[in-house]
């Protein structure tokens, strides 16, 4: 009796969360006077699961969601900014690591980088990007050393 009890919490919490999402779909598909058959040829899925993905009584799965970000333009924040701080904890953590919003700037433009598809513009983000992550690599191995004489020398 209590897992059942605990488990309709759970349900009833997600709803909101759920319906967050779900208010926001369909608010941005009436802003672009498009049809629930239309965001549904999208996705690849049946207009009735966009309704239910709309009314919050299905989860839409982070990919339906990232392309839905990539169609409306916006970034994921525009799915959840209004939830309140204590339901964003309970998110998944693919959406926890967007809060840091540099990082998500920095990623669409890299991304937008990418589509623009002009081969120098791809070659300097790449190779910035990999001296970056070398610099890291060898700022990691650094620290790692230093702990290791410390070590040896205690």
């Amino acid at each position: 009796m209590a897992k059942e009890k605990k488990s309709k919490e759970k349900k009833f919490e997600n709803a909101a969360l759920l319906k967050a999402i779900g208010d926001k779909i369909r608010s941005k598909r009436e802003e672009l006077k498009l049809s629930q058959g239309e965001i549904a040829d999208i996705l690849e899925l049946s207009y009735t699961q966009i309704y239910h993905y709309e009314i919050g009584r299905s989860a839409i799965p982070i990919t339906n969601l990232l392309k839905l970000c990539e169609f409306f333009n916006v970034d994921i924040h525009y799915f959840i900014n209004d939830i309140k701080n204590e339901d964003r904890k309970k998110l998944p953590i693919f959406v926890k690591y967007s809060e840091n919003t540099e990082l998500e700037k920095e990623i669409m433009m890299l991304k937008e980088i990418y589509n623009y598809n002009d081969e120098n513009l791809i070659y300097i983000a790449k190779n910035n990007i990999e001296l970056a992550y070398g610099l890291l690599k060898k700022e990691r191995r650094i620290k790692k050393n230093a702990g290791n004489l410390k070590k040896k020398m205690a």
